[in-house]
């Protein structure tokens, strides 16, 4: 039974609004946002003995912050994944920023081709650099890579045959699989070789009057090694042509070369020059640009592609559009280091040393007894599924407190504006230094402090 005495101490709206803290808190987050809050904090109250009415703006600010983390807001990134899928990917860096958002806050000329004055191609700003970089006689853009493929199958495979080997029914992101977007697309799949390993006569075994092409698939996320064997690109395309059948490959991670440690066989321009027909790959891996899904090959086939009805279903919008220029220009122009993809997996050991270093000295003379600081030797990665089991050493900062727990301190980062997303390694927190931007440092050592009451 509900304590009328107690509800009395509950203010109506209008005096809580009226009082100091509710105008600060209108200031900083708007009148009905404040509002809102104010009478979700008073129901809750009321519901709860155990809440205290005098704690009611307490309880309005921690309504107002959880609503503030649901909507899209800039984080710092300590994890060491650099394509982190949770975290959007492919960053982009400040001038490709600042020039799209300058074509986004007015009109384009998206569609027009200003030479004619005619209605020209949303590609066309970019398509003829892009074809240059992969070696490809045409390129076609959608909206992602899944996109890609779908669209693909369905052009040059609908009711027939593609033989995949069973080692490669990969699964991406949210239960999306091979199987199914090859189902979606009209295909018939038939599945090749054994789990860990395919031979070449599995897929020309498995050759019927309906086959139409032979798919290899990147690996995404994981990788078979020990007892393997699968055909190479340049034997798959030899022995589809020879049948008059396609060699269609998702490379997916999208490689151009310029990454290092990566496998030069397995850049977009390598494999279309070992004979793939198409190559589909992602915009936002590491090509270090926006979500979409390229395709890049024979300019016949990317001919028939264009025109399908699903291109305009899948096309991408004017704001891929301009970072994809834009990415693109950078390569063209080599001025690949600001792309913030291609920067972050070259940093060396000596950089993210002296990022460690100047963050352990900005706050070392302030720490109490109750933290611990230290400069760690990490392990990070591409992430995005782009290099499965490629390990990049980097330098970190380890956090420890006899104040709080790891998952306490893990937590209080995560809710700090702007949240701060680390990695917990051995009971201790860790920031690692590759995927911060130096820009952020002096930010994170005035939350670090403020994490840990420093």
């Amino acid at each position: 039974m509900d304590d009328p005495k107690r509800m009395r101490q509950i203010p109506k709206m209008d005096q809580l609004m009226a009082q100091e803290t509710g105008r600060q808190l209108v200031r900083a987050y708007g009148y009905q946002e404040t509002l809102q809050a104010a009478r979700i904090a008073a129901d809750q109250i009321r519901q709860d003995p155990g809440k205290d009415p005098g704690d009611i703006f307490k309880e309005i600010r921690a309504i107002l912050k959880k609503q503030k983390r649901r909507h899209l807001t800039h984080v710092i990134n300590g994890t060491g994944v650099i394509l982190h899928t949770n975290l959007g990917r492919a960053p982009f860096g400040e001038e490709t920023a600042e020039h799209v958002a300058r074509l986004m806050t007015g009109y384009t000329n998206l569609e027009l081709d200003l030479e004619t004055g005619k209605r020209g191609s949303r590609l066309a700003s970019f398509q003829q650099d892009l074809e240059s970089l992969t070696g490809a006689e045409a390129v076609a853009v959608v909206n992602n890579n899944a996109a890609a493929v779908l669209l693909m199958l369905t052009v040059l495979a609908f009711e027939r045959q593609v033989c995949v080997s069973r080692g490669e029914l990969v699964e991406i992101g949210g239960k999306f699989r091979i199987p199914e977007v090859m189902e979606q697309s009209g295909g018939i799949l038939v599945e090749v070789g054994t789990t860990n390993r395919t031979y070449l006569e599995d897929y020309t075994g498995a050759v019927t009057e309906n086959t139409a092409a032979f798919l290899k698939v990147h690996t995404s996320n994981y990788q078979i090694t020990g007892f393997t064997c699968t055909p190479s690109v340049k034997e798959l395309a030899e022995e589809a042509h020879k049948r008059q059948l396609y060699l269609l490959v998702d490379l997916g991670s999208g490689d151009l070369g310029y990454i290092p440690g990566t496998d030069p066989k397995e850049t977009v321009r390598s494999v279309l020059a070992q004979g793939a027909d198409l190559v589909s790959f992602s915009g936002d891996k590491l090509l270090g640009g926006p979500q979409a899904g390229i395709l890049a090959g024979k300019r016949e086939l990317i001919h028939r592609i264009k025109k399908h009805p699903l291109m305009r279903a899948l096309r991408i919008d004017k704001f891929t559009a301009a970072v994809l220029d834009e990415t693109v220009r950078l390569y063209k122009e080599s001025e690949k280091q600001k792309i913030p993809v291609l920067e972050m997996t070259s940093r060396s050991l000596e950089q993210m040393e002296q990022m460690a270093d100047a963050l352990l000295k900005s706050l070392e003379h302030e720490v109490g007894d109750h933290v611990q600081l230290q400069m760690i030797d990490t392990l990070g990665t591409t992430g995005g599924g782009s290099m499965p089991g490629k390990d990049l050493p980097g330098k970190g900062l380890s956090i420890r407190s006899s104040r709080y727990s790891v998952m306490e301190i893990e937590e209080r980062l995560r809710h700090s504006e702007p949240p701060v997303i680390g990695k917990i390694e051995k009971d201790q927190v860790v920031l690692d230094m590759r995927t911060i931007f130096p820009g952020e440092m002096k930010e994170l050592t005035q939350i670090i402090k403020k994490v840990l009451d420093i």
